[in-house]
């Protein structure tokens, strides 16, 4: 057989053939199987047609199919044993009715789960030998218990069994020799060096203190104290190294901090910038801090310069660790569907390879509440709570366990305890910017306007600019107030707006009352954002909003001329 999973045994079968058999047969209602054998089958079909076959393991599948918890053990819950050997017998049945049809077949073999196709007058695949998932273990649950050997046989069946032993474990290592190794990536390290004028020696050193402290408290940096970073690792890939260059300055009516950010591996400069904060009314302490918070938050936040180096990086689809992390974290920031879906398969392979990952649990939290409100299964709430929670007990200060916690318990209405989980991380991270936007956003929801936009200005302030759900929560605020048109001034400073914070600028344009305005607005917005009505469906298929505050949107949106979707008697969206 192929190792790309198409067999030649008896012709070969193309890869086109292969897709159309796999359409053809989840679409035929001859196939009788259930809804979870046909996700099943779904989700092992996809994943070998996207070329990550290498990720269909027990594990991910009780994940992602059967909705087992990210503690799921394989060894001691056969649930995907048992159901793969059920699926088989339903397609072995089908193909049966099949008679003479030419065509494809698709077969799972014994011992993984990876499709195969063949020509339907090819025998099936036998049990793969060196596939097995779990070394010295069957690899399927038999259907029916074997009966004990008799008296007189009992030696010839210990000296067979411990030769199957000895195959399956000799099989099971020449796999895990030759199977290919999910590259697993790390956080990247920095090194801070400092150079400043003599005067200015004593405040510089304490800036670099407050930094290395400041960049730590992201939890998406490991630092180092001088620049001979030892490599941990042989392979260039796994690692990353990166030299902050600093050099501080002050006078009477300012402090300043020019940066540089080297790439060690070959010496190149990849961003050099400089922040300068004034100082008011002698509070040198309060301009010496502003300026570490804006720094170490452009360096070190998971949006900032070296994680969005760090994403750039070429590295495969597969790659677990905290490129995953950083790539899920993406994905929940652009509400990207497909990029959700490769985002829970590598944390929960992540997950799988480190079960004490803080920070993949914290982030496939955040991917289950997004997947959950798309799909309208609200069992992925609960999935991303446990996950949340445990992150927050294996790292109470991260501000990732924080963000998880806050964005779930509000989505299932647990609205004190989220802001309490909020509160509690923007106080153990305060240049956090980010995390305090997101705060403000589930304080001004859930009713308490006036702390909503204060924490939102306090966010701004912080980070120095503007900040895409503290900007939401000051729009909506002015609209709420039927300041339309400080509203629509408001969403026109946001740089490269989001499709909601465009669709609540159309809803306040409507509400201005100027039609041909509204429509050339709405005309440029939907070349920006095809899928307008899909945003309007998820701003309302997931938030709180105060009923009034709810209404008024919705009058604002449909003035606007885009579809509503229909709400929940009890406002949920």
């Amino acid at each position: 057989m192929a190792a790309n999973g198409v067999s030649s045994g008896a012709g070969p079968v193309s890869e086109e053939d292969a897709r159309a058999e796999a359409e053809r047969l989840l679409a035929d209602p001859r196939l009788h199987v259930s809804d979870r054998h046909r996700a099943f089958l779904r989700y092992i079909v996809d994943a070998r047609f996207e070329g990550r076959s290498d990720t269909i393991k027990a594990y991910s599948i009780a994940i992602d199919v059967f909705n087992r918890p990210a503690s799921f053990d394989p060894s001691s819950d056969p649930i995907v044993r048992i159901e793969a050997t059920r699926l088989r017998e339903s397609l072995q049945k089908y193909y049966g009715q099949l008679a003479d049809e030419p065509g494809a077949r698709l077969d799972i073999p014994r011992g993984r789960y990876v499709p195969v196709f063949v020509e339907r007058d090819h025998p099936p695949c036998p049990e793969e030998e060196g596939e097995l998932e779990d070394v010295g273990l069957p690899a399927e649950e038999p259907t029916q218990a074997a009966s004990p050997p008799d008296g007189r046989n009992w030696r010839h069946a210990m000296l067979g069994g411990a030769a199957l032993l000895a195959t399956a474990v000799t099989g099971g290592l020449a796999y895990n020799a030759s199977s290919p190794t999910l590259l697993d990536t790390q956080k990247p390290f920095v090194a801070l060096s400092l150079n400043a004028a003599q005067k200015d020696k004593v405040a510089g050193e304490a800036v670099m203190e407050d930094l290395a402290v400041s960049l730590a408290r992201f939890g998406t940096v490991r630092l180092k104290s001088d620049a001979a970073v030892a490599r941990a690792s042989s392979d260039p890939m796994e690692q990353s190294f990166y030299d902050i260059k600093m050099r501080y300055a002050e006078d009477e009516s300012s402090v300043s901090l020019w940066w540089q950010v080297a790439d060690d591996a070959t010496g190149e400069a990849v961003w050099t910038d400089e922040e300068r904060r004034p100082v008011a009314g002698g509070s040198r302490d309060e301009a010496m801090r502003d300026l570490v918070f804006s720094v170490s938050r452009r360096l070190a936040r998971p949006a900032g310069i070296i994680n969005a180096i760090e994403l750039r990086r070429n590295l495969p689809p597969s790659t677990i660790g905290n490129v995953c992390v950083l790539r899920g974290e993406f994905a929940v920031e652009q509400r990207d569907a497909a990029g959700l879906n490769d985002a829970r398969s590598c944390l929960a392979a992540t997950i799988a390879a480190d079960p004490t990952n803080a920070d993949a649990m914290a982030t496939l939290a955040r991917v289950y509440v997004w997947i959950g409100r798309s799909t309208g299964d609200d069992s992925y709430f609960g999935r991303g709570l446990e996950l949340a929670n445990r992150a927050a007990t294996l790292s109470p200060s991260s501000p990732r366990a924080a963000l998880a916690q806050l964005g779930v318990q509000y989505q299932l209405g647990q609205n004190e305890i989220s802001m309490a989980a909020g509160r509690r991380g923007v106080a153990l991270n305060p240049e956090n910017a980010d995390l305090l936007a997101k705060l403000s956003m589930v304080v001004f929801l859930t009713g308490h306007w006036e702390e909503g936009v204060q924490l939102a200005r306090q966010a701004t302030e912080i980070a120095g600019q503007s900040i895409r759900d503290a900007s939401f929560v000051m729009i909506l605020d002015e609209y709420r107030q039927e300041h339309y048109a400080q509203a629509v001034f408001l969403a026109r400073q946001v740089p490269a707006p989001d499709a909601p914070t465009t669709v609540l600028k159309l809803a306040a344009i409507a509400r201005l009352g100027d039609r041909p305005v509204t429509e050339q607005e709405i005309a440029a917005a939907r070349l920006q954002h095809p899928d307008l009505e899909r945003t309007v469906a998820a701003m309302f298929s997931g938030a709180r909003y105060d009923s009034n505050l709810r209404d008024a949107l919705r009058a604002g949106i449909l003035e606007a001329g885009l579809k509503m979707p229909e709400l929940a008697s009890n406002g949920a969206m």
